[in-house]
């Protein structure tokens, strides 16, 4: 039985709201900024992608994607390829500036930020993070990564992997993480840091052992009315945490789908 604790919908982003301005930013800006992310960390990835994905509800998404394989930023559903392209093109236009990264808390406690646009309206969403800290880091590699695909004018997306496994990748802090990966492309389950890569290696087992009941899942509420998705050990610590959803049965098929993509023998690719 699927535990629920609350949600529902992140705004559609219209095509008008994406074909929003440049902001500006003063050279004191952009380099307080960059000493920010320096002194925070050497960054592991110099450079970043974006990938396009048709997910189950055959709506079409963006993600932003780091070299290093990390999954930095999920689009809302759109109809179209082509408003994909204006969102991916709202990113890149947004996504520098630290006043358009709105830190939010979701109910059970996780943190994850929004890019917007300039009129407020949401255009993308990071993955879950389970201390501010950590979510406040990743915001600071979006904004140097984003920087750095709209000066290398890197904004043509590729078409998502199509594969069904785990995938290992080193994240910007030295920790190892992984994520699931669906054959359609979609990334169902990120994992926290671990300090060695052979402890990410043991929670891809736990996951695979714990994650084919629907019972060992929590669906909760984003500060956004958005759905999130956690995989919880027995004795309530969060193994890993899914994607967020503009509807709670959108959040609950998601559930279904992670448990059964589980039950089957898959293998661990590494970045």
């Amino acid at each position: 039985m699927i535990r629920h604790i609350a949600l529902a919908a992140v705004a559609a982003l219209s095509l008008s709201a994406v074909a929003c301005a440049v902001p500006t930013e003063s050279p004191s800006t952009i380099g307080a900024e960059e000493t920010a992310v320096s002194q925070d960390q050497d960054l592991v990835s110099k450079d970043c992608h974006f990938e396009t994905f048709t997910g189950s509800d055959d709506q079409h998404y963006f993600r932003l994607v780091a070299k290093n394989g990390a999954n930095l930023l999920r689009s809302e559903s759109y109809a179209t390829a082509a408003s994909v392209r204006a969102g991916i093109a709202s990113v890149l236009a947004n996504g520098t500036d630290e006043r358009n990264i709105d830190l939010r808390e979701a109910s059970n406690g996780t943190f994850y930020f929004n890019v917007k646009a300039q009129n407020g309206v949401i255009i993308a969403t990071s993955g879950f993070y389970a201390r501010k800290d950590s979510a406040q880091r990743g915001s600071r590699t979006v904004r140097a990564l984003v920087r750095v695909a709209r000066n290398e004018a890197q904004q043509n997306p590729v078409a998502a992997a199509a594969r069904e496994q785990f995938e290992t990748f080193t994240g910007e802090d030295g920790n190892t993480y992984f994520h699931l990966r669906a054959a359609n492309g979609e990334l169902l389950l990120d994992s926290e840091g671990y300090a060695t890569k052979a402890n990410a290696l043991r929670a891809i087992e736990t996951i695979k052992a714990a994650g084919t009941q629907t019972s060992s899942y929590e669906i909760f509420a984003t500060a956004d009315d958005t759905w999130g998705v956690s995989l919880v050990a027995a004795n309530g610590e969060i193994i890993a945490t899914g994607e967020s959803y503009a509807t709670r049965s959108n959040a609950t098929r998601a559930v279904s789908r992670i448990a059964e993509i589980l039950a089957q023998d898959l293998a661990t690719t590494s970045f």
